[in-house]
C-alpha cells in the first residue's frame, strides 16, 4: 500500500468535506446569483457523503490492520498513523457527528432563507469546515495536532455564533464564546507544554506506553508526576470548554440564546460529541493508567455540572437557554462514565481479567452520546419549527402547540422524555449504563446524584410540555413548516426510539469503540 492509498483510506471523510467546503466558496464566486438553497443542499450532500465514507471504513474490518502494516513500511505513513488514528473511537464519533450534522443541515435551509440576507454560501461553507475540524479532533492522537483541530473548530464556531449581524445578542454570544475560548485555549496549550516536559513526547499512545509498566507492577492506578497532573488539569480547561462543563460553561447560555438556532443545535450536538470523544481519548487512552490523579476530580466535576445545569434550567423562560443548561447537565451525566473508568480496563484488554459490569463506563458514554444526538436534534428541530413561525423561542411561544400542531408537540414531548430518561427511549438505557458503571466502581453516591438530577430535569422539560397541552394558544392559526424541518424532527425521535429498542446492536458498536479507546495501536514508536 502506497502512502497515497494510505492517505486516502485514512482521510476519506475529511478529504470529501475539504473538497465540498472549497467547492461551496468557489461556486459562489463563479455563480453569485445561484439559488441559495443549492448551497444548503450541497451541505447536506457533504454530510451524507461523509457518513457513507465512515460507514465504508466501519464495514472494512481489516482496514485498520492494513493501515498499520503499511505505516510500518512507509516513513510518511508511519508519521500519519501515529498522528491521526483510524480506530473505533474515531469512526463511532464521526458517525454520530455526521448524523447530527445531517439533521442540522435539514433544519438549516428554511432558517437561513428566513433569517439571513447575506453571506449565505459562507455560512454553509463554515458549517462544513466546522464538521471537518470536529472529525480531526476525534482522530487526533498527538497533542499538537489535537490543539490545531480544537482551534480550527473553535474559530469556525465563533464566526457562526455571530452570524445574525443585526442582532446584538448574536454579537454578545460570539464575544463571550470567544473570550472564554481564548482563555481556556491558553491554559490548555500551557498544560500541553507541561505534559511534554514530564513525558518527553506529544503522542498520547507513547505516554500510555510509558505508564503501562508501572500499572502492570502495581495492578492499580498510581499518582502521576506533578507537572503531568497539572498539565492534564489545564488541558481539562480546554476540553471542558468544548463540552460546556462547569466551571468552563459561562459562555454556553448566552451563546445558545444569541447564536442562530441551527448553530445552537450544532454546538449542542456535534461539537459536544467531538468534545466528549476527545476528552475520553486524552484521559482514558493517553492517561488511563494515571486515573488515581484525575478520576476523583472528574467525579466531583460530574456532580457539580449536572446539579448546576439542572437547577439553573428550572428558572429559564427562553427555551434555547433552557436547552443550554440542559446540555450542561447532560455533560454531567456523561462525566459519570469517565469518572467510573479504571486501570483494570487496560488489564481486561491485556487478558488479565474478564468483562464484568464495571466495564459499562466507556461504552455507556458512546451509547449515551448517540441517543443524545438523536433526541436533542429532535427537540431543536421542533424549536426551529416554532421559531420560524413565531419569530421567538420563549416558553409562551409553545403555549397551545398541541392544538396548533399536534405532530410538533408530540415530537418535542418524546424528545424531552428521552432526555429525561424514560424507557424505552435511548436516554433511559444510556443513563442505566452510566449509573450502573458508577455503582460497580463504588461511586454509588454519584449514581444516586444522577438519579436525583434526572428527576429534577423532569420539572423543566415537562413545564414546556404542560404549556403545549394545557395552555390556550396565543394565536389560532396552525403552525406549519417545511418537509425538511419536520423530517429532521421525525428522524430525531425515530432514532431515539431505535437506539432504545435496538439496545444490543448499538451497545456492541459502542463496546467495539471502547476497545480502541483503551488499547493503543500495535505500532512501536521509534
Amino acid at each position: 500500500m502506497t502512502f497515497k492509498d494510505l492517505f486516502i483510506l485514512l482521510l476519506g471523510p475529511e478529504l470529501w468535506l475539504t473538497f465540498l467546503g472549497f467547492f461551496l466558496f468557489t461556486l459562489d464566486l463563479i455563480f453569485p446569483r445561484a439559488p441559495k438553497k443549492v448551497f444548503g443542499l450541497l451541505t447536506l450532500l457533504a454530510f451524507v457523503g461523509g457518513l457513507v465514507l465512515v460507514a465504508a471504513q466501519v464495514l472494512s474490518p481489516d482496514l485498520a490492520d492494513e493501515v498499520r502494516q503499511a505505516a510500518q513500511e512507509n516513513r510518511l505513513g508511519y508519521w500519519l498513523v501515529t498522528t491521526f488514528s483510524l480506530d473505533g473511537l474515531a469512526t463511532f464519533s464521526k458517525g454520530a457527528i455526521f448524523i447530527g450534522a445531517i439533521l442540522i443541515a435539514l433544519v438549516t435551509v428554511d432558517y437561513v432563507e428566513k433569517n439571513l440576507r447575506e453571506g449565505i454560501p459562507e455560512f454553509y461553507g463554515l458549517m462544513v469546515f466546522s464538521v471537518l475540524a470536529l472529525c480531526f479532533m476525534v482522530s487526533s492522537v498527538e497533542l499538537i495536532t489535537l490543539f490545531l483541530a480544537i482551534e480550527f473548530a473553535s474559530i469556525s464556531s465563533y464566526i457562526l455564533a455571530a452570524y445574525l449581524r443585526g442582532d446584538p445578542k448574536s454579537s454578545e454570544a460570539a464575544m463571550k464564546y470567544f473570550l472564554v475560548g481564548a482563555t481556556t485555549t491558553a491554559a490548555g496549550l500551557y498544560g500541553m507544554s507541561l505534559i511534554y516536559a514530564g513525558t518527553g513526547t506529544t503522542y498520547l499512545y507513547e505516554m500510555t506506553a510509558q505508564f503501562m509498566p508501572q500499572l502492570g507492577e502495581t495492578g492499580v492506578a498510581f499518582s502521576p508526576p506533578l507537572p503531568v497532573l497539572i498539565g492534564l488539569l489545564m488541558m481539562l480547561a480546554t476540553l471542558g470548554f468544548k463540552v460546556a462543563m462547569v466551571p468552563f460553561h459561562g459562555w454556553c447560555p448566552d451563546a445558545y440564546e444569541g447564536a442562530p438556532t441551527p448553530i445552537t443545535a450544532f454546538l449542542s450536538v456535534a461539537s459536544k460529541i467531538a468534545g466528549m470523544a476527545t476528552l475520553m481519548r486524552v484521559f482514558a487512552s493517553g492517561f488511563g493508567p494515571l486515573s488515581a490523579g484525575w478520576v476523583p476530580i472528574l467525579a466531583f466535576l460530574s456532580l457539580v455540572t449536572m446539579t448546576f445545569g439542572n437547577l439553573a434550567a428550572l428558572w429559564q423562560t427562553n427555551v434555547k437557554r433552557l436547552m443550554a443548561y440542559s446540555s450542561i447537565s447532560q455533560v454531567g451525566y456523561l462525566l459519570i462514565g469517565v469518572a467510573a473508568f479504571s486501570p483494570s480496563d487496560f488489564q481486561t484488554l491485556l487478558g488479565m481479567s474478564t468483562f464484568q459490569g464495571s466495564e459499562m463506563a466507556l461504552p455507556g458514554i458512546f451509547y449515551f452520546l448517540l441517543g443524545y444526538a438523536f433526541a436533542n436534534m429532535g427537540a431543536f428541530a421542533v424549536i426551529i419549527w416554532v421559531e420560524n413561525w413565531e419569530g421567538a423561542t420563549d416558553r409562551e411561544s409553545f403555549e397551545g402547540l398541541a392544538q396548533r400542531s399536534p405532530v410538533a408537540a408530540a415530537l418535542l414531548t418524546l424528545s424531552f422524555l428521552s432526555l429525561i430518561g424514560i424507557p424505552p427511549l435511548a436516554g433511559f438505557f444510556g443513563k442505566f449504563f452510566l449509573f450502573g458503571a458508577a455503582l460497580s466502581r463504588g461511586l454509588g453516591w454519584l449514581a444516586i446524584a444522577g438519579v436525583v438530577n434526572s428527576v429534577i430535569s423532569a420539572f423543566y422539560y415537562l413545564e414546556v410540555v404542560r404549556r403545549m397541552y394545557f395552555f390556550p394558544p396565543r394565536r389560532p392559526e396552525r403552525v406549519s413548516t417545511s418537509l425538511m424541518v419536520s423530517s429532521a424532527a421525525v428522524l430525531g425521535v425515530v432514532g431515539a426510539f431505535a437506539i432504545g429498542i435496538l439496545t444490543e446492536p448499538a451497545y456492541q458498536w459502542a463496546m467495539a469503540a471502547f476497545f480502541d479507546v483503551v488499547f493503543a495501536p500495535n505500532i512501536s514508536f521509534r
